[in-house]
């Protein structure tokens, strides 16, 4: 095994995903990053970035969810220990990631959440969401957690296979926390801070809650 691999999914993020990724490799043996078919210039931007960078890409986009799923394979391929999943929006600190690595080890932990600490920077709507999801997957699927819905995550890629989703589209992130709750698998959460700003901000809304909210009662009693 050769230590850490970051995953960072990566949709039309070209003014943020390359500080993100160099910020990441300051911190793991490898960062495999997929541009899930962007139509600006993400694929551009990253072209030319060193090693441990490599770049993966979809040519058309295919979801968040099979963008972890692309990222994650090409990790096991190259010998990773353990895989952390970050945004490449820029809300994730990539100095966080030893922390959440030490948080694993000294705990003997299989899985570790990230919760992001309660702030006035996310929308109270966005809060509110977060609520109903996390208690609907505490009394779905056992699983304690307060935020459910961060990518922010650590995973020992010996346990990846029972934590592995279905979902190609963002609720993929969500179904693979859920499957912790089943698995039987040890796991804890690191508090990190609320960073939130309207131009990190896309692609989620209350529309994808309400959808998201179905698809867990769909996977709790019909999977």
């Amino acid at each position: 095994m050769k230590g850490i691999a970051v995953v960072i999914p990566a949709y039309n993020e070209s003014a943020r995903v390359v500080a993100v990724a160099l910020g990441a490799a300051r911190h793991a043996e490898f960062v495999i990053v997929v541009d899930d078919g962007s139509r600006d210039g993400t694929w551009k931007a990253l072209a030319d970035l060193p090693r441990p960078v490599y770049v993966l890409r979809h040519r058309v986009n295919m979801g968040k969810g099979a963008a972890l799923m692309t990222g994650c394979a090409a990790a096991l391929r190259l010998g990773a220990e353990i895989l952390v999943t970050m945004d490449a929006d820029g809300q994730h600190p990539p100095e966080y990631i030893p922390r959440i690595i030490r948080h694993m080890r000294e705990k003997n932990l299989d899985f570790v959440f990230t919760e992001r600490m309660a702030g006035n920077q996310m929308p109270f709507v966005r809060r509110a969401g977060n609520y109903v999801i996390n208690k609907t997957a505490l009394h779905l699927f056992g699983l304690r957690t307060n935020d459910v819905w961060c990518g922010f995550r650590a995973v020992r890629a010996s346990c990846l296979p029972r934590v592995m989703w279905r979902a190609r589209d963002y609720s993929g992130e969500v179904q693979m926390a859920l499957a912790v709750g089943r698995s039987g698998m040890s796991y804890g959460s690191y508090p990190i801070p609320t960073i939130y700003d309207a131009g990190a901000a896309k692609g989620v809304h209350i529309l994808h809650g309400l959808k998201l909210l179905a698809q867990m009662a769909v996977w709790r009693f019909f999977s």
